[in-house]
């Protein structure tokens, strides 16, 4: 299963080379909850510097792919493919709980606005978890989808959840009820993400496999807006600029050497599906990406190893550093734009200090 969903998520290039104790984490405090124009990240030179390396998951094949911080900015979730979620403080590094969550492997997370809730997908079997942060237990595990879930997503209003699975649908779901809203068939293979709007107009979910689209739907219509081609292959990593402006997309791209991919990283306008920019400069293959709370800083984990980071103004690189030597699988970036966690195939988490 484990090497399947490998050969699926990149069919053109191979490259090989609850029972539980309650303890309360506060992963949900509303007073640390900072405007997004207090980001620490400029567009000058940001400094980066490595404060902490978690090895609590078990070293397994494709690591850990999902990382998620919390609204306070006190606590880092992770899920990896040893099964478990596991949260940690951000502050000290300290593993403060584990929970076990599917046989193979936690594909993503998402965490609600209030930090109250988190929703994660999961490669063993067709279900979406939702899970209550104030008890540690699951509330329900949807089987809504008849294959597995690679993607999850909670909109900005914390009313509602898009969930993406092998079985080529995207399903909306309400997120207090767990009541299935909507089924929406969005592409011809897997659906690899998904991702809300900030402005709740826009669901985007992207293709992964033989399917490297990527569809704009109308979040009150369900109907799609565009189809973006442009991509090589199968897309990994999408994000939205905080003005809902602008969309990101990153794929494993085009191989034209042994370490050199080309198309692995493009810019669109999210209103009319126009392309604004290839980033022609980045020849890696993108797995993660995410946008600093101004807006104005891109950040890639890509194949290789390194996260960049590029200035969305001038559409130039910024700085590029190593995570280490393996795929940067996840990113997550704390509201005040401050902490930056990165998860590597390694099943190695950094956290880092951006000034």
């Amino acid at each position: 299963m484990k090497l399947l969903n490998f050969l699926k998520s990149r069919p053109v290039i191979i490259v090989l080379a609850i029972a539980v104790n309650i303890t309360v984490i506060d992963v949900h405090s509303s007073s640390s909850n900072l405007p997004l124009d207090k980001s620490t990240i400029t567009q000058s030179q940001p400094q980066i510097q490595l404060v902490h390396t978690l090895t609590g998951h078990k070293k397994v094949t494709f690591g850990v792919r999902a990382v998620a911080i919390s609204p306070s900015g006190h606590t880092l979730i992770s899920g990896g493919r040893d099964d478990t979620i596991k949260f940690w403080n951000l502050r000290t590094g300290k593993l403060l709980r584990s929970l076990d969550a599917y046989s193979d492997g936690v594909t993503s997370i998402a965490i609600s606005p209030d930090g109250k809730r988190i929703v994660t997908g999961g490669i063993s079997t067709p279900t979406m978890k939702v899970w209550d942060l104030r008890t540690f237990l699951m509330l329900d595990s949807e089987r809504g989808h008849t294959q597995p879930v690679e993607t999850v997503a909670i909109s900005s209003d914390g009313r509602f959840i898009a969930s993406g699975s092998d079985d080529h649908t995207t399903k909306l779901w309400d997120l207090h009820t767990l009541k299935l809203l909507d089924t929406i068939t969005t592409q011809s293979g897997f659906v690899s993400k998904v991702a809300f709007s900030p402005d709740m107009q826009t669901l985007v979910s992207a293709g992964g496999g033989d399917d490297n689209t990527i569809r704009i739907i109308d979040l009150q219509t369900k109907k799609t807006r565009h189809i973006l081609k442009g991509h090589k292959t199968g897309v990994d990593a999408i994000v939205i600029t905080p003005d809902s402006k602008k969309l990101v997309t990153g794929s494993f791209g085009q191989l034209v050497s042994r370490n050199r991919a080309i198309s692995t990283l493009k810019l669109w306008n999210l209103q009319t599906g126009k392309l604004l920019h290839d980033f022609s400069d980045n020849f890696n293959s993108v797995e993660s990406l995410v946008i600093s709370p101004n807006g104005k800083i891109l950040i890639c984990g890509n194949y290789d190893g390194t996260i960049k980071l590029w200035n969305l103004d001038t559409l130039k690189p910024l700085h590029t550093f190593q995570d280490g030597s393996s795929s940067v699988l996840g990113l997550a970036l704390s509201r005040d734009g401050k902490t930056l966690a990165s998860s590597n195939e390694d099943s190695i988490i950094h956290i880092w200090q951006i000034k």
